[in-house]
């Protein structure tokens, strides 16, 4: 009711409103995320650029081809197993493929800084090259990236995994591999690579990068079935039995990068 005439008015008391939002933090690190997250991607964008130039003057020595094209002509699905440091020449030969590539980074904290950045440029380029690229990191646990992973395994026409990533030791196949070809049933598919003349990285797996008209081998050994019924000490035994076979067939792509003339063969692994 309004007062009456002459009546002193008592003024009302402020609004308790809050002020207007403003701009915080949050979005501010969002967008420096994107901005940050489009250099990677640019940057190896570049960098793949550089590889496929480097890649296409390289004398190429391929032997056990005809196991992927079986695994082709069945449409079979395959997890190709490489050691981490040996990684780069069966990631640029097998472009093309429909393959995910599982992936991932010790939680102990000691990866970080160069690591961390470099890494992220890995990922960028991988992509860069057509493969779908599965980060087990991004999960809370390993276990749940694994679980995850296994369920678009079994959807995809296969995988590519270190045997003995993401931390070595070198050359030391962990049992990742077979336990996930026991648990959806494709075949693993090792395969050694060597370069004649390569940097190698700073890193546990001495990570290689070939120099330009380098000689390289890739060797590709028999399919190796798991039994989905194998327990625990079996993987352990098929895991020791893979890291005999892909030292054997990294042995053999380093005699084949050093010493044999480079010989008729398919260049790439397209589907």
């Amino acid at each position: 009711m309004p007062p009456a005439r002459g009546e002193p008015v008592t003024p009302s008391p402020p609004s308790a409103a809050r002020p207007a939002a403003r701009p915080g933090p949050t979005a501010r690190t969002t967008f420096m995320t994107r901005l940050s997250d489009a250099a990677t991607s640019l940057f190896a964008l570049l960098v793949v650029a550089v590889f496929r130039i480097i890649d296409s003057s390289i004398n190429l020595r391929i032997v056990g081809y005809e196991y992927v094209a079986a695994v082709l002509r069945a449409r079979r699905q395959i997890l190709v197993v490489v050691w981490h440091g040996r990684g780069l020449l069966p990631i640029l030969f097998f472009q093309g493929l429909p393959l995910m590539i599982y992936t991932s980074h010790p939680r102990d904290g000691s990866f970080r800084g160069l690591s961390r950045h470099v890494r992220r440029l890995s990922l960028a380029g991988m992509r860069h090259l057509g493969y779908r690229v599965f980060d087990a990191s991004t999960f809370s646990t390993e276990s749940r990236g694994v679980i995850r992973f296994l369920q678009l395994l079994e959807q995809s026409r296969g995988g590519v995994i270190a045997a003995d990533g993401p931390s070595g030791p070198n050359f030391r196949a962990k049992p990742g591999a077979v336990f996930m070809a026991k648990k959806t049933g494709v075949d693993l598919l090792p395969v050694g690579a060597a370069f004649r003349d390569a940097i190698a990285w700073d890193s546990w797996d001495h990570f290689e990068i070939p120099r330009p008209f380098t000689r390289a081998a890739i060797i590709i050994g028999e399919p190796i079935d798991v039994p989905h019924d194998l327990d625990d000490a079996g993987v352990e035994r098929l895991s020791r039995h893979l890291e005999t076979v892909l030292n054997q067939l990294t042995a053999q792509a380093e005699d084949e990068a050093w010493g044999l003339e480079v010989a008729q063969a398919p260049q790439r692994a397209h589907g």
